[in-house]
């Protein structure tokens, strides 16, 4: 059994279409069928149901599906941590970051590191910060950037890379716009606009308790899926979120940051990784960003 029949498995198993996994692999079918049959030969068991209008999983089918992904994602996580082997001056390194880091020195030192060292591949993964903390634990992240406030870093180690003030993002043709500062009171007149991700959800129950403390409410308005379109809500009118300051530069036009007259704590941006996994490149790596931030 080799690892490229897993992934030819995988890959019929999710499309239940051997033409389309076919197209997905950039194979032609035949070979596919051919590396499928011997799949099942060396296992001796039926991995699926053909007919001549579908594809199914048997039920031992369904559970290798399960033992193949697992063996993929080990191999993967395999490749990283020895491609970020050796003197640490080569390899791939896959680092993972929130939104919120745009804003500070982030992109202008990773370009700073890939100059110095041009034989490392540097692999950027937009993530929440939920998800890198899974990621930089078993090993398919070496380097993460997260929101501190809200998440459990487990048994990660971090520092804190960048620690700046709540600020209000309103349209800049809002009334709201022409004050120095707001009000929980002044926002509680607007919709307030988040994600329907995780974070966001632990966000709004802590912004409505602060609310709740003034006597008010948290005026819930737009609610979206895919990642930073809220900013875009806010430009065109419908209300307004909570941002970082400093992020006007990675914010569409349209929007004006006011400071909150409230005691909110700070955001704090950390940079997590896996004391356990530290191999010479994840160590330059971490070495630069710390004399890179101090130098600022």
């Amino acid at each position: 059994m080799r690892m490229r029949q897993l992934r030819y498995f995988e890959a019929v198993a999710e499309e239940l279409h051997f033409g389309r996994a076919a197209e997905r692999l950039h194979i032609q079918q035949p070979p596919l069928s051919r590396q499928i049959q011997k799949l099942e030969e060396d296992l001796g068991v039926q991995l699926f149901d053909r007919t001549n209008r579908k594809v199914e999983l048997t039920d031992a089918g369904k559970y290798f599906l399960e033992e193949a992904k697992g063996m993929l994602k080990n191999q993967s996580r395999a490749r990283s941590t020895l491609q970020a082997m050796g003197d640490g001056n080569a390899g791939k390194l896959h680092v993972s970051f929130v939104y919120l880091v745009l804003s500070t020195a982030f992109p202008s030192i990773i370009a700073d590191f890939i100059k110095k060292y041009p034989a490392v591949e540097v692999a950027l993964h937009d993530e929440t910060s939920f998800q890198q903390i899974e990621s930089v634990s078993d090993g398919t992240r070496h380097i993460g950037f997260v929101t501190l406030n809200l998440v459990d870093l487990k048994d990660l180690s971090h520092i804190i890379v960048q620690r700046t003030m709540p600020r209000a993002a309103i349209p800049e043709n809002h009334p709201l716009a022409v004050q120095k500062s707001v009000t929980l009171q002044d926002l509680s007149k607007i919709p307030y606009i988040c994600s329907t991700d995780s974070h966001c959800r632990m966000r709004v129950k802590e912004m409505e308790k602060r609310f709740q403390n003034e006597g008010l409410e948290l005026m819930l308005g737009m609610r979206y899926r895919r990642k930073h379109t809220g900013s875009v809500f806010v430009a065109a009118g419908l209300g307004w979120t909570i941002t970082n300051e400093g992020s006007e530069r990675i914010l569409p036009q349209g929007i004006t940051l006011r400071p909150i007259e409230a005691d909110l704590p700070p955001f704090e941006v950390g940079m997590i990784w896996d004391p356990n996994r530290v191999t010479p490149l994840i160590q330059n790596f971490l070495d630069y960003y710390r004399d890179s931030i101090e130098d600022l």
